[in-house]
């Protein structure tokens, strides 16, 4: 998966709502619309876990499979939580963990 297209993804959902950025933080209950912003306005931006939680707690209906993959539809046909879009959540997660936990050990190795 790349990334990149993640975010393409993610404003793909917003311009099929119909909702501004602005509209989203709001929505989303932030105090800024700065890390939405952020995603979409910095060149390798990836969204965190709590966008994505955010996003899937907000859009009950939304798709993970298609959101991380581009597979499948946009949208379920039932809005009650599945046991694939709980995994990909899972492995979303996992991989930002990873991730930082990379990024840490790399600034310890600087020190």
């Amino acid at each position: 998966m790349s990334m990149k297209e993640l975010v393409v993804r993610i404003k793909m959902v917003l311009d099929h709502k119909k909702i501004g950025i602005i509209d989203l933080a709001i929505m989303l209950g932030y105090n800024s619309p700065q890390k939405i912003y952020r995603l979409f306005n910095t060149p390798g931006a990836l969204p965190s876990c709590q966008i994505i939680e955010d996003l899937s707690n907000k859009f009950e209906d939304l798709n993970l499979n298609w959101l991380f993959t581009g597979k499948g539809t946009m949208y379920l046909p039932d809005v009650r939580e599945t046991k694939e879009n709980s995994e990909f959540r899972d492995k979303y997660y996992s991989c930002l963990e990873e991730k930082e936990k990379l990024y840490k050990e790399v600034l310890d190795l600087k020190k």
